[in-house]
Parts: C-alpha cells; structure tokens; sequence
C-alpha cells in the first residue's frame, strides 16, 4: 500500500515554533486538510525527503546537475555531525552552498519541525500559505512525498 504525505518545513532548519503556535497551526489545516496531520519537532535536523519523488540535485548558484555520490557523500558528513553543519562546496562551481538551498528535484529540505498531512491532495493556497507563515512565525516550504 503506497502513502502520499505533504510535508511542510520552515526555510530554516533550526526553527522550532513555539507550542501554542504548534497548536494554532494544527487547528488551522485541520479546516483544510481531511487526512491524518501530525506536528513533530526533533531534537537535531533531519532530512525531509520526498520518498519515491527523488529524481536529482542541481546547484542553487551556476544551476547544473550535481553527480549523486558527491552529493551522497556531502550528506553523510553532514549527517554524523547530525546536521548541524550544512555548508556545501558546489563541484561544478566551487560556490559555497548549503545542502538546504540545493535544488531537488522534487523538493526537499531539512528541518527540526515538519508538518506531515497524509492524504493531503492540494497545496495550500497562497492567502492560506501567508496565514500558516504568521501563525508559525517563519516562511515555509512544501515537499510532497510519495512511499
């Protein structure tokens, strides 16, 4: 059986809302969204991937394709330091990046807090984007999952 989740991330990976904000936002996509919506914060930064949906990572600066090992092995460095630091030198531009500002294709990003709605079919409009954004205090980003 295969799952759809939309995920949504702040563009900050440290950002952790405050509880009652947490719960604000909750209630707010509980009147949007029919499916199962959980709020979770964790304690480092984890990669929110986006399941069968990966297809490749290109350089937010020059835009070309980064090879995978590369970017496979950039992110297990990252990740034994639980990803605390996500500074990245880009090998097709030698620009200093950060695995967050990457292009995926499809998104992804990393993050302390994500909101996960399975189920969810449609993105947020763009006056209901704004409302979370206040509601939370960060500007976010959707990465839409498939398992």
């Amino acid at each position: 059986m295969s799952f759809s989740y939309l995920k949504i991330i702040p563009n900050d990976p440290t950002y952790v809302p405050d509880q009652l904000s947490q719960d604000k936002a909750k209630n707010f996509l509980s009147d949007i969204y029919k499916g199962v919506i959980k709020l979770e914060a964790t304690e480092n930064i984890e990669f929110i991937d986006q399941g069968d949906g990966f297809e490749s990572v290109s350089c937010n600066k020059c835009g070309k394709e980064i090879d995978i090992e590369y970017w496979q092995e950039a992110m297990n460095s990252s990740y034994e330091q639980h990803f605390k630091n996500l500074s990245f030198i880009a090998p097709c531009c030698g620009n200093q990046s950060s695995l967050n500002d990457l292009n995926y294709k499809a998104p992804a990003g990393f993050a302390k807090f994500v909101i996960r709605i399975r189920d969810a079919y449609e993105d947020l409009t763009e006056k209901e984007l704004q409302l979370l954004e206040e509601v939370l205090g960060t500007e976010l980003r959707f990465i839409w999952a498939h398992y």
